[in-house]
């Protein structure tokens, strides 16, 4: 029973702190980050998550493998933030480190088989985010399609092309990492209909 609470704090989480800080009227610096203090004051007011404690939180930022979120001390406080998936309308700048050539080869990207012949003509572009999304594994990239409606099809991003030809890659955890867009010819399957 505790899982299922800590999976729907783990989704509230990220809904406000990707895409709606208003929901709660949360103060979200330039950098993505809220005040742990008042989230959870603010949390704790919704009737569904009245339970949620400070140690909750903090647990699912520590037992998160995706490196999703972060706490940072400023000022002798506690601020948390999601590190990725920002709305591309919420007015976030988060300083990612680039990818240099040679540190990765290739990335994975996971989506729906109907979207298929559209990224192959333009490319992946972020939609309503402000990067796309690319996985260090197909695994993970699966994981991501699934969610999904629809048959999966997970892309192989041939990085090194991309990064020798201009093209910037951002690391965003050990497992995520992020473009502004993917053109069309650094694009392949790498498994259909999964």
């Amino acid at each position: 029973m505790k899982d299922r609470k800590l999976e729907s704090l783990s989704k509230f989480l990220s809904l406000l702190l990707r895409h709606k800080p208003d929901i709660l009227n949360l103060k979200m610096s330039k950098e993505g980050f809220v005040d742990l203090d008042e989230l959870v004051q603010k949390i704790r007011s919704r009737k569904n998550f009245a339970w949620v404690t400070r140690e909750d939180i903090e647990s699912l930022v520590k037992g998160d493998e995706k490196g999703r979120f972060e706490i940072k001390v400023i000022d002798r406080r506690e601020f948390i933030r999601v590190r990725y998936g920002h709305s591309l309308n919420l007015p976030v700048e988060v300083d990612y480190q680039k990818v240099s050539l040679g540190e990765v080869k290739v990335l994975y990207h996971g989506t729906r088989k109907d979207v298929l012949p559209y990224i192959l003509k333009e490319g992946l572009k972020p939609m309503a985010r402000k990067f796309v999304h690319l996985t260090k594994t197909p695994e993970d990239a699966l994981i991501v399609a699934r969610r999904r409606r629809g048959s999966a099809v997970i892309l192989k991003i041939d990085v090194e092309s991309f990064l020798k030809d201009g093209g910037v890659i951002y690391k965003a955890t050990d497992r995520i990492y992020l473009a502004k867009e993917i053109p069309p010819k650094y694009i392949k399957i790498h498994k259909y209909g999964v």
